[in-house]
């Protein structure tokens, strides 16, 4: 997997095991999130992937699979546990988009999609980095205003599948 780190303003870099940890305590909305390959397979594919939604489905109204780059170029000695991803919205992709219901139309929706996997990520590693360093918070949390991606433009449709 290539990455172009001319996108990347500000992103959290992180082992596969903290990331593991991180996820597995994740829910919201009866989804969930976990790493959903091999990590022994994913420094010769460049990427780990992620599944968000249900692990028990395969269907795209339901789960949504996202590729994390890899920033190693070899194994690291700990294992394939200690590879390190880069956690940005601008270089994490998704296999295939969800797909949305919409009225009597099934719809997909690329920002809705990154929106709901990456923002609650991007909370829980900050959460989880300030916690580690001691950082109390004195002031909100940060939101899913402080990661927000892009907007679609007001009264654009989502594109029809």
């Amino acid at each position: 997997m290539e990455i172009n780190l001319d996108d990347v303003d500000l992103a959290v870099v992180v082992n596969v095991e903290i990331l593991r940890k991180v996820l597995g305590k994740m829910c919201a909305d009866g989804r969930t999130w976990w790493i959903a390959c091999e990590s022994a397979y994913a420094l010769e594919r460049g990427y780990v992937t992620i599944g968000y939604g249900d692990p028990g489905c395969v269907d795209r109204l339901n789960t949504v699979y996202y590729r994390v780059p890899i920033l190693n170029s070899d194994q690291p000695p700990g294992g394939p546990d200690k590879l390190v991803v880069l956690l940005d919205s601008s270089v994490v992709t998704p296999e295939q988009p969800g797909l949305y219901r919409h009225g009597n139309r099934v719809v997909e929706d690329e920002i809705a999609d990154i929106e709901d996997f990456y923002v609650p990520v991007a909370r829980a590693m900050v959460l989880m980095l300030a916690e580690h360093f001691g950082v109390r918070w004195t002031g909100a949390i940060p939101s899913k205003e402080g990661f927000r991606p892009p907007q679609r433009r007001e009264n654009e449709p989502p594109p029809l599948v």
